[in-house]
């Protein structure tokens, strides 16, 4: 098995296991979304009659008072009919009433509520705040490590794991192309070494081939000089000495004829 083919079984076992984890996830993400929708047709339905009662939110801070416990909106719904004064006379009259018909008695400990609602009301006032500003920081810092720091590492995660699936996919898509991309090296590389062969094959023949055309030039050129030598040797040997003396006569007295026939 190659390398490539090897890389591609891994790549696929990848993809796979990538494939059923999202799977087996996406289960259990529609199992807790229908469990919620169950929860929400069952307490906010259309049976539940949101005007009349409407769910019951707990608030962030307290509303607006008045005296440290009594809320604002009593004096405001009071305006209206009793104006600026009509809250604060209700509260002296009901005090009054109280004390005049001994619903509130008086006692040896009566005289210390003013003194504590005093220093309750400064110690809020002093206090407060601080003590508001610090159980804010650390309810905030409980959100964040109990519920939005886990919240963000668990969509962090998941992120990753769709960027790590999208590369894989992107990964997949491109095994295609780059097998196709090595098919054709590998095409190329057998191509070359064909060309290689046929000119190594090329090459051996000519030199066989000049080879031979040399060989039978030398033969020639040898058969030739051959010829030759023997004719030559063959006229030499038929030549007398006398015919040898009659030539030599023959071309000196030649050569005084031409000599004496260029002077004249």
């Amino acid at each position: 098995m190659s390398a490539s083919s090897k890389n591609v079984q891994l790549v696929q076992k990848a993809i796979k296991d990538a494939e059923e984890s999202a799977k087996v996830y996406s289960q259990h993400v529609d199992k807790a979304v229908a469990t919620w929708d169950k929860s929400n047709e069952i307490y906010y339905g259309k049976e539940r009659d949101l005007k009349n009662f409407p769910p019951i939110r707990v608030a962030e801070y307290h509303p607006t008072v008045r005296f440290g416990v009594i809320p604002d909106t009593w004096f405001q719904a009071m305006y209206e009919k009793t104006g600026v004064t009509g809250p604060y006379m209700f509260g002296i009259g009901a005090l009054t009433y109280l004390m005049s018909k001994e619903i509130l008695v008086y006692g040896a400990h009566l005289f210390e509520y003013g003194p504590f609602i005093i220093c309750v009301t400064y110690m809020i006032k002093k206090f407060g705040p601080q003590i508001a500003a610090y159980t804010d920081d650390w309810v905030q810092k409980t959100e964040n490590e109990r519920y939005y720091k886990p919240l963000q590492t668990v969509k962090s995660n998941i992120d990753r794991t769709i960027q790590t699936a999208q590369e894989e996919i992107t990964r997949a898509e491109a095994i295609p192309m780059l097998a196709k991309a090595k098919q054709e090296n590998l095409a190329l590389e057998l191509e070359q070494a064909y060309r290689s062969r046929i000119m190594h094959v090329y090459k051996t023949v000519q030199r066989r081939l000049d080879y031979h055309v040399a060989k039978e030039a030398t033969r020639k050129s040898f058969q030739q000089q051959h010829m030759v030598n023997w004719i030559v040797d063959s006229v030499k040997k038929g030549i007398t000495p006398q015919q040898e003396k009659e030539t030599i006569a023959n071309c000196i007295a030649e050569l005084k004829r031409l000599s004496q026939t260029a002077k004249a």
